[in-house]
């Protein structure tokens, strides 16, 4: 029988170690957990496999593995695409000889031919490959594009089975299910495609993202199925965030990141892809947090918010000592997401002088900012903020600098507006927040909102 894709299918990474050989332990680890987490079939050597980084030797080493560690649990498809229609029959055959269910052949690259040449090189590889062929659509690689008027020609042909389009235009896979469905199997290979792609007829998916999240995309697809779109339009929601990282940043190194948080030794990338700064550390944290969201991984717990924050003890803490306390007026305030401290009194006094040295001499990972309502529009009296918690992240700094200053403005502003802010406080005093915030939080409206009623809260133990 002809063989037919279907479901979710990985488009393997390629484990590499530190030096760049083959992690064939990671490999197996790889394999194994996509087919846990329900995979429908596994494909060696794709894009995400960093095909292209790898000798023909290796490419044959990879296949043979892959032989081994799947051992027959699921289908499994080999990349066998070169740069020439000799090599990709050769590799082909090699393939077909170690048992593979079917071949995924990326469009001749580098040096494109016409339509007549693609034509020509998959129908010579389906007929002298000896599997079933898969054809391979992604021109931001190759830089030509399987038109579909070619791909409606191929669809004739008896051992070729189906097409991945890798391409992310939706009207382009939907023409293509529209001429040839039921004729071969129209493949996902564009994660943002993955729904519309579905609901308008297809059946088989192969992405990057698959190497970690199949199970979820399997829910989407079986839903989709079902009629359920509405649940199925939801849960892809939820992946659109990692899907997209997966494909700004490269797909194996990001997918590799994902898998090492869940434990997997899905090792590195080789040169020049891993370029040392190719994933900085707050793009992984951005990872991890979309893994958090999508229940992939735990969520990491961070100690909760502090109580109650004594304004003087922190400024103690910041190298600053208040001693003469009758100048200053000081209150705190808290809710399950923000905490704050509040400390007010002249600009010629103590508080003046610990405000411009929280300004010019800032504690590492306590950095002070001044309070706006928007760019060039500071709020009045002027308003410094700093954490009490050190900020490890840049994720943790773009939420303390951004949700959080946005709701201490708009506090201060909503009592500027009520009139209850005296006159000579706004052109004589300035204010300091000591701010800790829930950094276990993922909703930046929701700290905004916390931020604002906290401020507030505290506000009104020092101007009623």
């Amino acid at each position: 029988m002809k063989f037919k894709p279907e479901g979710v299918m990985p488009a393997l990474v390629t484990p590499f170690t530190r030096d760049g050989d083959i992690s064939e332990d990671g490999y197996r680890q790889v394999i194994d957990y996509t087919i846990e987490k329900g995979a429908t079939g596994v494909v060696a050597l794709g894009t995400t496999g960093e095909f292209s980084y790898l000798r023909t030797e290796e490419r044959k080493k990879m296949l043979k593995l892959t032989v081994k560690y799947v051992d027959g649990r699921v289908p499994i498809i080999a990349g066998t695409g070169q740069h020439s229609t000799r090599a990709t029959i050769a590799l082909t055959k090699f393939a077909a000889d170690l048992g593979y269910d079917a071949a995924i052949v990326i469009s001749p690259y580098f040096l494109r031919p016409t339509d007549k040449g693609y034509y020509e090189h998959y129908e010579k590889v389906a007929s002298d490959g000896n599997l079933p062929i898969i054809m391979y659509n992604i021109p931001q690689c190759t830089l030509g594009v399987l038109n579909s008027n070619v791909v409606e020609d191929l669809a004739e042909l008896d051992n070729i089975v189906g097409i991945k389009d890798s391409s992310g235009s939706v009207p382009y896979i939907l023409e293509l299910i529209q001429k040839i469905k039921g004729k071969m199997e129209v493949i996902i290979g564009a994660d943002e495609c993955f729904l519309s792609a579905v609901v308008a007829g297809s059946k088989a998916a192969i992405m990057a993202s698959a190497n970690v999240i199949p199970h979820i995309w399997l829910e989407i697809m079986n839903l989709a199925q079902n009629g359920r779109v509405e649940e199925a339009a939801e849960l892809q929601r939820s992946t659109q965030t990692f899907a997209r990282m997966v494909l700004k940043y490269g797909a194996a190194p990001p997918v590799k990141a994902a898998l090492r948080m869940l434990g997997i030794n899905a090792g590195r990338s080789r040169m020049p892809l891993d370029s040392g700064g190719t994933l900085i550390p707050e793009i992984k944290e951005e990872i991890r947090i979309e893994l958090e969201k999508m229940g992939v991984i735990s969520k990491l717990e961070h100690p909760s918010v502090q109580d109650d924050i004594n304004i003087l003890a922190v400024l103690e803490d910041q190298g600053i000592l208040l001693e003469d306390v009758s100048e200053l007026q000081k209150s705190s305030a808290a809710n399950e997401i923000v905490s704050v401290g509040i400390i007010t009194g002249p600009k010629a006094g103590l508080v003046g002088s610990a405000f411009v040295r929280l300004l010019t001499v800032p504690k590492i990972g306590h950095e002070a900012l001044s309070v706006i309502l928007e760019p060039n529009l500071a709020v009045k009296p002027s308003t410094l903020m700093f954490p009490t918690r050190k900020i490890d992240s840049m994720r943790q700094a773009s939420l303390f600098y951004g949700p959080v200053q946005s709701g201490a403005a708009k506090a201060i502003a909503s009592f500027l507006e009520s009139e209850k802010i005296p006159t000579k406080t706004m052109t004589d005093d300035v204010v300091i927040l000591a701010l800790d915030i829930d950094l276990n939080s993922r909703n930046r409206r929701e700290i905004t909102a916390a931020t604002k009623q906290a401020v507030e809260s505290a506000l009104e133990g020092i101007w009623r």
